[in-house]
């Protein structure tokens, strides 16, 4: 059969239409990058999403995650066999020098791939810091049309009930709309596209001490 619309092939592979923590899903126009690793079973995970200054500009910032698969706790409990866990994901980055280590699982899906709800749980170890959260994702950022009411609204919200949440405690919009993606931030992203083109096979290491390199050369031009 034909892939549905929303399977179709993107830059990004999700945008986050609400999430659960401020501090980690405010961010506006994220983008999510996944895409496999030439190494082994691994995923890299490149977020681009928009940040606000202190001088009250709108600039694009980018991260970059090695992902790799893990074993849910409840894959013990229910005696499946040995091995990671579909949609059981660990995430690591370095971030501003500090080592971020985050549990990423895939709660609930639809079959279409017109949203996902991913929950996670992170600890930044040298700063003592630790997060929890979860998010609804879909293809363009926005609350999917069909799952406004009924049977599929109700999926979403069970879904986040077993992350503990409620509808009314995530951040970033409603069932009617996305304050992430409203027109503030999109017209601004005409003039300003989002720099999604993928990091590739480099250590995380690496990748900083590039955009650092970079920085100071954009600087020196300046």
């Amino acid at each position: 059969p034909d892939a549905a619309d929303c399977s179709q092939r993107e830059d990004w592979s999700w945008r986050i239409c609400v999430g659960a923590n401020p501090a980690y899903d405010a961010f506006p126009m994220q983008h999510q990058i996944f895409y496999p690793s030439g190494k082994g079973k691994s995923l890299w995970y490149d977020p681009v999403f928009c940040v606000e200054t202190l001088d009250n500009e709108l600039i694009w910032c980018k991260r970059h995650y090695r992902v790799t698969p893990r074993r849910h706790w409840s894959a013990d409990e229910a005696g499946a066999p040995e091995g990671a866990s579909p949609g059981a994901w660990t995430l690591n980055t370095l971030d501003n020098g500090m080592v971020s280590e985050e549990k990423w699982t895939t709660v609930d899906a639809a079959d279409d791939l017109s949203w996902a709800v991913l929950h996670y749980s992170g600890a930044a170890r040298r700063a003592g810091q630790s997060y929890v959260g979860a998010l609804l994702c879909t293809p363009d950022g926005e609350w999917p049309a069909d799952c406004r009411s009924g049977e599929n609204l109700e999926r979403i919200r069970r879904a986040f009930r077993s992350c503990d949440l409620e509808l009314w405690e995530l951040f970033g919009g409603t069932t009617e709309k996305s304050y992430m993606w409203d027109d503030t931030f999109t017209t601004w992203k005409e003039d300003n596209p989002p720099p999604l083109d993928r990091i590739g096979d480099i250590s995380i290491t690496s990748w900083r001490a590039k955009e650092r390199e970079k920085a100071f050369a954009d600087k020196q031009n300046a």
